[in-house]
């Protein structure tokens, strides 16, 4: 038998360079001779390793394999090698029909960069065709005055809350907070805040209390507490 030259590089895989000896012997995957390839293939990566080529792993592997076949195949007749024959077989096929949708995707290819067609200069029509008839305007004249005369001024009793609302001055607060603080009634901003009912008390609360922080009066701590600062003493 002639020596086969292949070049490793030239086939992707093992599975590759299987199918390729089928195809050299015109052989069918479903009826191949299986110790036929087996020795071509080992041929091949034993010739591409006397060239001193770079081998990869996988072909070396698929060697292996194939090498435990053959020695299956050569003892007296086991279902183990025709199990592992039909496995064989049914990777190559799979590989096979991969690599014809591969090929066929790849006839189909038109470019990575080509998505659309580049859209089409269309001149714009701002001419208003509808044909209204007169009552149209007349209608929508009847129904803006209609509107208007439904109109009705607000109740009073909207406003009867906010002009109702007592009034609260900052200064009542101021005192009320002074007075809390000496008599030890108040030490905090959580007791200050403490019963106000509305918020116009409350407001004027804090009002009060920026106020007497900005006159230098109080301190207001981090954890929340109110601090007195008498006249005269610095801090």
């Amino acid at each position: 038998m002639n020596r086969i030259n292949y070049k490793i590089d030239d086939f992707e895989g093992p599975l590759d360079l299987l199918l390729a000896l089928i195809a050299k012997n015109k052989m069918s995957i479903a009826d191949v001779e299986i110790i036929t390839i087996i020795n071509q293939y080992l041929q091949v990566i034993s010739a591409a390793q006397d060239r001193d080529l770079d081998v990869a792993s996988d072909f070396i592997d698929m060697a292996a394999r194939l090498v435990y076949m053959k020695s299956v195949f050569l003892l007296p007749k086991d279902d183990e090698g025709r199990k592992l024959k039909e496995r064989l077989q049914g990777q190559l096929i799979e590989y096979s029909r991969a690599k014809k949708a591969a090929a066929l995707l790849r006839e189909r290819f038109i470019g990575d960069s080509i998505f659309l067609r580049t859209s089409m200069d269309i001149p714009r029509d701002y001419t208003y065709r509808h044909v209204h008839p007169i009552t149209d305007l007349t209608d929508a004249y009847s129904r803006l005055s209609d509107r208007s005369l439904s109109r009705t001024p607000p109740r009073r009793q909207r406003f009867e809350p906010i002009v109702s609302a007592p009034v609260v001055s900052v200064g009542s607060k101021i005192y009320i907070l002074l007075k809390g603080l000496l008599k030890k009634q108040i030490n905090n901003i959580y007791t200050a805040f403490s019963g106000l009912r509305t918020k116009s008390e409350a407001v004027a609360m804090f009002l009060a209390v920026l106020e007497l922080v900005r006159a230098n009066r109080v301190v207001v701590e981090d954890d929340g507490g109110l601090q007195l600062i008498r006249k005269g003493k610095k801090r």
